[in-house]
This record gives C-alpha cells, sequence and structure tokens, in this order.
C-alpha cells in the first residue's frame, strides 16, 4: 500500500491529521518542513500522496509542490494542500486539491482515498 506524507510546521495539528488518517487505515509518516518532507521521499521513496500546509517556514507548501513537479520520480505524485488562506488560488495547478482549514476528517479521508485510487 502507498503511503501518505503529511506535512505541517504545527505539531498538534500534524499530529491529529497523521492519527485520523492511521486510524482510517493509512500508512501516514509526518514531517514539519518542506525541507524535511525531501528527505524523507529521498530516505524512504515516493509516497502515494502528499499533504502539505501551505504555511511551513522557509519552503512552503507551493514550494514544495513545485519542486515535487519538477523531480523525475515525483513529478505525477498527488499533492493536497490544506490551508487557512481562503483566497488561495493554485493559478500553476500544483495541486491535486486544495482542503481549506478547518477540515472535516471524513472530508480527509474521502480526498486520501481519491488521490490514492482506493
Amino acid at each position: 500500500m502507498s503511503w501518505v506524507l503529511l506535512v505541517d510546521d504545527h505539531a498538534d495539528g500534524r499530529e491529529v491529521l497523521a492519527e485520523f488518517l492511521s486510524f482510517s487505515g493509512f500508512d501516514v509518516e509526518g514531517c514539519e518542513s518542506g525541507e524535511d518532507a525531501l528527505l524523507r521521499i529521498a530516505s524512504r521513496g515516493v509516497p502515494g500522496l502528499v499533504i502539505t500546509d501551505l504555511s511551513l517556514g522557509q519552503m512552503s507548501g507551493v514550494d514544495l509542490a513545485r519542486t515535487l513537479r519538477s523531480g523525475d520520480g515525483t513529478s505525477k505524485v498527488p499533492v493536497v494542500a490544506v490551508t487557512g488562506h481562503v483566497n488561495f488560488e493554485d493559478t500553476d495547478r500544483l495541486f491535486t486539491e486544495v482542503l481549506p482549514k478547518p477540515i472535516p476528517l471524513p472530508r480527509l479521508v474521502a480526498s486520501v482515498k481519491k488521490a490514492l485510487g482506493t
């Protein structure tokens, strides 16, 4: 089964989402930055899905998605953005889906299932 990479710089939010997705049957790994996400992919391999907050720190979720889109092995990985920015527009079409915070957990599970094709 494909694994899910969850990227959020807020530990509490990351842990809640990761725990809920794990209880829903998904193999989830969380990390706190875009840089950490790239290192995790380099060590573990390409995930089936990346869920990222847009506001992370030095490397934003948009920067992370752009980096993944330009990578040989990661260009087709679905990337779901999670954001509190209600006016965010994905003009570059980097994201498979953009989910506004707070995310209803059943909606998140449905989005993960859709992205993974399960």
